[in-house]
């Protein structure tokens, strides 16, 4: 038997070895020069991954800080700085390229600053070496990063203002930050290629992919404010509370039918009113962009060159987890006109609930002067 197995492994790799190979001469590669040029592909990769950090933070800070009041209880207070050091940036693979790109080194070094943010108010800039938070000394090596975002989350958890020694062209500085009031859903960036971003109850992710396609900060915007809507209006919480009652029947046809519904309702309930749950995401997360100072009006084309990614959504379709194209659209018109005349009127910048007056844009619109008759 065992001299068989010898015999196929044979056969293989002579079969291998003849199938067809390329015909051209290969062009010969110095080892030392492909080394030189697998740095120079890791620099690019880190600076476009740092970009898309940057990016997502300048846009995520105001919608999270000036929206927070659509949060309810879910608050945490935040600085808006980025921490790195060399250690921190992709992992050990690159720390050469965080070395040479950012001037990173074991230290805590202050890695961006959100204009307007906290952290941009109190005097921080990129670049700053961290020294101390209050009196905690800040450690180095490849936890020190994850230690000092740590104190920084348990110092800044009341509001209070905290402070910051730090070292910026070998002079000391102690400054005070306050830290601004926000939704507790820290927007994370991802790895993935693909055109997606989602909220889990938690967090915010956004994969690079999304990042590639949002070509303006306001699209980008309308990405993470309709996720931070999920988390604010807790679709998360909801969709498994369904699936759980699901599950219950589930167990039910199972024990008293003996039925298995291989989780046919527990599937089922964690679906149940998913389209809705995208309409209100849609329509709340318009109104936190609005909050923020963002600009609205051209946010709806959006889901215009979303279509051109599936087709088939331009087709209504009741089973489907997200509204159709074409009605997602005009619903985000309809909800920028609310918002406008709310904003005309002066009235509070808060969605309309089911159990509230129904108050249509034209009816918050303020009263025309009237005019003498000639």
């Amino acid at each position: 038997m065992y001299g068989a197995r010898e015999l196929i492994t044979g056969v293989v790799v002579c079969a291998l070895l003849a199938a067809c190979a390329p015909t051209t001469q290969r062009v010969r590669v110095d080892s030392g020069a492909a080394q030189v040029e697998a740095q120079k592909q890791r620099q690019v990769a880190l600076q476009a991954y740092v970009e898309d950090q940057m990016r997502l933070m300048r846009v995520s800070y105001p919608l999270l800080t000036k929206g927070a009041d659509l949060c309810g209880d879910d608050i945490r207070f935040t600085t808006g700085m980025a921490l790195a050091n060399q250690a921190t940036l992709l992992g050990e693979d690159f720390r050469e390229s965080a070395q040479k790109a950012y001037q990173l080194s074991d230290q805590v070094q202050v890695m961006y600053v959100v204009p307007g943010s906290a952290a941009d108010k109190a005097g921080i800039r990129t670049g700053d070496t961290l020294r101390y938070i209050d009196e905690w000394g800040i450690p180095t090596g490849a936890d020190a990063v994850r230690q000092s975002l740590d104190q920084l989350k348990v110092r800044t958890q009341t509001g209070k203002p905290v402070r910051v020694d730090i070292i910026r062209k070998e002079r000391g500085q102690s400054l005070l930050i306050t830290p601004d009031r926000a939704c507790a859903y820290p927007v994370v960036l991802g790895g993935g290629d693909e055109v997606n971003a989602y909220a889990d109850g938690k967090q915010v992710i956004v994969q690079r992919g999304m990042m590639r396609f949002a070509q303006s900060d306001t699209e980008l915007a309308l990405v993470v404010s309709h996720e931070i809507a999920h988390n604010s209006m807790g679709h998360m919480r909801a969709k498994m509370t369904n699936y759980a009652l699901g599950s219950i029947l589930d167990i039910a046809a199972q024990v008293l039918l003996k039925v298995p519904t291989q989780g046919l309702f527990g599937n089922l309930g964690g679906n149940a009113h998913s389209q809705g749950f995208e309409a209100e995401a849609d329509y709340v997360g318009l109104y936190i962009m609005a909050q923020s100072g963002g600009n609205i009006e051209n946010a709806p084309q959006f889901w215009r060159r979303m279509a051109t990614l599936s087709p088939n959504a331009i087709k209504s379709s009741h089973m489907a987890s997200h509204p159709a194209t074409p009605e997602r659209f005009l619903a985000l018109e309809e909800t920028v006109k609310e918002i406008r005349a709310k904003q005309r009127s002066g009235k509070p910048l808060i969605p309309n609930l089911k159990n509230a007056p129904d108050l249509a844009a034209d009816q918050l619109m303020p009263p025309e002067k009237s005019q003498a008759s000639p």
